[in-house]
């Protein structure tokens, strides 16, 4: 395991790291901004995937854990109705979608504050790989699901955006503890079916400073935006992204 010059530790896993990454919402709007931006027209989308993987099963009762700024959230209630809860472990983020009109809650997801089978679906988008005890915040994604309900688990693959670190002359390799491969695994002692959809698509980057902007608001990997060289046309890299789908017994 390797450190950046800040000390943060690159483990995306570190309760320190997550606690000051998402205390702002900046770079995660930044991030997606890019994604949002730069991702070919058309092309596979873990986001709308995420969404239509909630909408397969018209829930009554949603959970979003590890919400973010709750534009997910917003969107589940708007365009399928229903009762949504929005949950995430920084008061900066709860404050942000409560601010969209969502019943947004400071919650811990290794010890979700809510009844047993209390949601038809949960969604975890991006946040499994922060939890520093996956089984423990597994368990707790499966638990609060009724029987028969579906859990949606979006993350990433190792190699995703490779060619960004690569352009740096870095190793494009790190550890994430809940990713594209070893993900299933993870799941399936809770569900009775789990499911591995994949989206592979390109992010063209028009100019370096669109590059730099990426890195200087990447959560590990931030202090390398100097390194990005001068380009002289668009630069593509692969973006590897894995929505897992598991319904419970």
């Amino acid at each position: 395991m390797t450190e950046d010059p800040t000390g943060w530790s690159s483990r995306l896993d570190n309760p320190v790291l997550v606690q000051w990454e998402y205390a702002s919402e900046e770079r995660l709007r930044t991030r997606n901004a890019i994604y949002q931006q730069f991702l070919a027209e058309g092309a596979p989308n873990a986001e709308e995937m995420t969404f239509a993987a909630v909408a397969e099963v018209s829930p009554g009762r949603v959970l979003d854990v590890g919400c973010g700024t709750g534009e997910l959230a917003e969107r589940i209630m708007r365009e399928l109705g229903g009762d949504v809860v929005a949950a995430d472990l920084s008061p900066r983020m709860v404050n942000l979608a409560r601010e969209r009109g969502l019943d947004a809650r400071l919650a811990d997801i290794e010890d979700l504050p809510f009844p047993d089978g209390d949601f038809d679906c949960v969604v975890a988008a991006w946040v499994i790989y922060h939890a520093p005890d996956r089984d423990r915040a597994i368990r707790e994604l499966a638990r609060v699901l009724r029987p028969g309900g579906r859990l949606v688990a979006a993350t990433i693959a190792e190699d995703n955006l490779a060619e960004v670190w690569e352009l740096l002359g870095e190793s494009w390799a790190r550890e994430i503890t809940f990713d594209r491969e070893n993900g299933a695994a993870q799941l399936e002692p809770y569900f009775e079916r789990v499911e591995r959809r994949d989206a592979n698509a390109t992010v063209v980057f028009p100019s370096s400073d669109a590059i730099r902007v990426f890195v200087a608001a990447s959560m590990t990997r931030a202090h390398l935006s100097g390194k990005v060289p001068e380009i002289t046309e668009p630069y593509a890299a692969r973006y590897r992204h894995t929505v897992f789908v598991a319904d419970k017994a």
